[in-house]
């Protein structure tokens, strides 16, 4: 079994670690520096005043989305499993249609009610702090591991990039530390400043450095799928327990649970106008083609018989064995913006969570200032903790994000049924959150499978709902309310 080896030539070792390091601090600076001499209302902090052009919420929402999983995670699954990671490309075009109708009315919301986080678009459509203190909790619980996952990845591609002189848990920590400063600075602003950089690196090596990997190792696309079909048959078709069930309730959950996620509301109620928020999601699917050349390098290093004993090392491997060393540096420096994109925002919203919907319901005198300044203690408490999972209790990427997106998914029947039905409402929302998780926990903590090789986490959704329809009718529907909302956010 493998891991990554080095070359540790005096001068690639030293050109990769200067690439790594460079970008790191290049990151830190802009993102300072968007926010160094501003003072923040609440508002501005957690959605940038809701001023965010087209590009600067096009690289925001993009970096959010194509993570450390994209970078990592995905190659790792493709080296191991094959074709099932393919449900990584299908959800994207059912999120994205989704998420072009859906958004529209969270950013009306925000707009018309002043929502600054995911907590607060339930306060608002059901009138219930409780159910804002439900959400908000979820939110921070079920995210806390989708932060470890990406500080997990930057840890081990940090380590890669800089040819082994950073040791995983040195890069999580160095990359934990400058992501807390300059959001604890600069907030939504500094994280879309950020983005902008990151999200470009991301694309490029992705398309010069990672699809032409296939190309200089088997002489196309063509021939690896050949090979592969040789050496690992098993790799181009759905199997159990990765079979078509598994396909299908993943690629639905995944594509239902993708705006259930805390970190995509700040960035909706950040948009400048509607206009703006619908051509973002009509541009979005171009970023997503990012994930082929990721996928293409993961079946290269299977197609190779390569053994890793670590499979989401698979795309930095592909990278090690066909180009000099100090490339390695520029994938890090590329794996590292993939990282800090996506925690830098899941690390803000959750901050927000804690203090709109935690502390400002305990404490309602609490004024704007002192909210921002909770805001960014919470900043810096949340990655300490993240940062602590990551260190001492590491977890596969993949198994992470769907543990994570099995909780969120949970949110969808309260954010979307609420929308278009007066008969929804707090106790229908609240109680039916709480019966999917309870199966979700029973399903991953107690019976440990999928029951008919369905995702635990649809089955979770799927008792929700039911729950959901019968609370609903079981209970009075507040009808005044649900016209207040609905003529609030009509486009």
């Amino acid at each position: 079994m493998e891991h990554i080896s080095w070359n540790l030539e005096v001068g690639s070792l030293s050109s990769a670690l200067i690439i790594v390091l460079g970008w790191v601090f290049l990151s830190l600076i802009v993102g300072v520096m968007a926010g160094i001499k501003r003072k923040f209302t609440l508002e501005g902090y957690l959605v940038s005043g809701r001023t965010l052009g087209l590009i600067f919420l096009y690289v925001l929402m993009a970096g959010e989305i194509y993570s450390a999983y994209a970078f990592l995670g995905t190659g790792g699954w493709a080296y191991s499993y094959g074709m099932p990671i393919m449900y990584a490309i299908g959800y994207g075009a059912l999120a994205y249609s989704f998420g072009y109708f859906y958004a529209r009315y969270v950013w009306k919301a925000g707009k018309a009610f002043g929502c600054v986080t995911q907590a607060d678009y339930f306060q608002v459509r059901y009138n219930s702090k409780a159910l804002a203190v439900l959400v908000a909790l979820i939110g921070i619980i079920f995210n806390i591991p989708y932060l470890q996952l990406q500080l997990q990845g930057l840890g081990y591609i940090v380590h890669v990039g800089s040819l082994g002189s950073i040791t995983p848990k040195a890069g999580i920590v160095i990359g934990m530390i400058i992501m807390m400063i300059y959001v604890y600075t600069s907030g939504l602003r500094g994280i879309s400043w950020t983005n902008l950089l990151q999200a470009t690196l991301m694309f490029i090596v992705a398309w010069v450095v990672l699809f032409t990997i296939p190309f200089k190792q088997f002489g196309g696309i063509g021939e690896l799928f050949k090979t592969l079909a040789q050496t690992k048959p098993d790799h181009l078709i759905l199997h159990p327990p990765l079979g078509i069930s598994w396909y299908v309730s993943t690629l639905i959950l995944s594509g239902l649970g993708f705006f259930m996620y805390p970190q995509l509301y700040p960035s909706i109620y950040g948009a400048r106008d509607l206009k703006t928020l619908k051509r973002n999601y009509v541009l979005l699917p171009l970023y997503s083609i990012f994930m082929i050349p990721v996928i293409l390098a993961g079946f290269t290093v299977a197609a190779l018989g390569i053994k890793l004993s670590a499979p989401d090392e698979a795309v930095l491997k592909a990278v090690e064995i066909t180009y000099p060393s100090w490339v390695l540096g520029v994938v890090g420096a590329a794996g590292f913006a993939a990282a800090a994109s996506t925690a830098s925002a899941i690390l803000l919203s959750l901050a927000g969570l804690l203090s709109k919907n935690l502390y400002a319901i305990a404490k309602p005198t609490a004024s704007d200032k002192e909210l921002v300044l909770v805001s960014r203690i919470s900043v810096i408490l949340l990655g300490l903790l993240a940062m602590g999972l990551a260190l001492y209790s590491p977890g596969r990427l993949v198994s992470l994000l769907l543990l994570a997106y099995a909780g969120m998914t949970q949110m969808f029947p309260g954010a979307v049924f609420g929308l278009f039905w007066k008969r929804m409402n707090k106790y229908a929302t609240g109680t039916g959150i709480i019966a999917g998780l309870i199966t979700v926990a029973y399903l991953r903590l107690v019976l440990k499978k999928n029951p008919l090789g369905i995702h635990f986490g649809l089955w979770g959704l799927l008792v929700n709902i039911i729950v959901t329809l019968i609370v609903a009718y079981l209970t009075k529907p507040e009808e005044e309310l649900f016209t207040r909302f609905k003529e609030a956010v009509s486009v």
